[in-house]
């Protein structure tokens, strides 16, 4: 998947929590841990491709020289609405369907 971001989850939605610890009693009122809120409203706000299975979550493989780890993330549709700039495409990232 070319010219796209991944995400990957729950690691960034855990750091936005971290970075913004007013987060933690808005998700206590809803009884969710404060990274489960920020990634339930992500979701809602649809920036991301859903699989054909319906999934929003997808899961790559980022091989590298002396290892290989799969990752679990959401696969934005239009990057460029959180990023100024694309990133640039990772060699090392394959998808999974």
């Amino acid at each position: 998947m070319a010219d796209t971001a991944f995400l990957v989850s729950p690691g960034v939605f855990q750091r936005y929590a971290q970075e913004h610890p007013r987060v933690a009693s808005i998700a206590k009122q809803e009884q969710l841990s404060d990274w489960q809120w920020v990634q339930r409203r992500f979701e809602r706000l649809q920036l991301h491709r859903k699989q054909d299975s319906g999934l929003d979550i997808w899961t790559c493989e980022v091989t590298g020289p002396r290892k290989s780890r799969r990752l679990h993330g959401y696969l934005l549709q239009a990057p460029q609405v959180l990023f100024e700039e694309t990133p640039p495409n990772n060699p090392y990232l394959s998808f999974e369907r």
